[in-house]
């Protein structure tokens, strides 16, 4: 758990500090190398990219030029928006792939004979799917902030409550699933 946790982490990383630098353009700019970098780090190491940095890579590079030909636009001031849009589409893309982002995380820190197990599959399937409702629903919450339509006080609370309820869902989730494939095999 602490391991995956870890490895999301290091995904959000751009985000951490791109949004922390300014200009807009300087912080965009270092969140696109940071992402590349991770992105790299992550084929070589793993053989494969995870969804959520494939699509902050295309984020930051069309963040960086947005900043740049429209310096009047203040995309910092829409970061919780981005972000969640972020995460909901790449845990929508994840699962239209058949490639649940939860299952991209997992295969790092669980043993290789729990990987080809359908059951492994299919609880980060379902781990997934709640993931996304709950990005979805705190871009919503993201969105009625932006807007104004709720105070900031309200809109923050829902959104760290909708990530609350995705992470009692990975806590609970995989350890569920690890007993129902221990009592199956004997």
């Amino acid at each position: 758990m602490i391991q995956t946790l870890f490895w999301i982490f290091v995904d959000l990383i751009p985000f951490f500090v791109a949004f922390s630098v300014e200009p807009p353009t300087l912080g965009f700019a270092i969140g696109f190398v940071l992402a590349v970098l991770i992105y790299l780090f992550q084929k070589k190491r793993f053989g494969e990219v995870t969804t959520i940095i494939t699509i902050k890579v295309f984020y930051f590079f069309c963040g960086f030029w947005i900043a740049l030909l429209l310096p009047s636009f203040h995309l910092f001031d829409f970061t919780q928006l981005f972000m969640y849009a972020i995460l909901t589409l790449a845990s929508v893309v994840s699962l239209v792939t058949k490639k649940p982002f939860t299952l991209q995380y997992a295969k790092k820190v669980v043993p290789v004979e729990f990987t080809t197990n359908r059951l492994f599959f299919v609880s980060n399937f379902w781990l997934t799917v709640i993931w996304a409702a709950a990005f979805a629903l705190s871009l919503i919450c993201s969105v009625l902030y932006a807007m104004k339509l709720v105070s900031g006080d309200i809109g923050v609370t829902l959104v760290h409550v909708w990530n609350l309820i995705g992470l009692v869902a990975t806590i609970l989730v995989r350890p569920i699933a690890k007993r129902i494939y221990l009592n199956k095999q004997g």
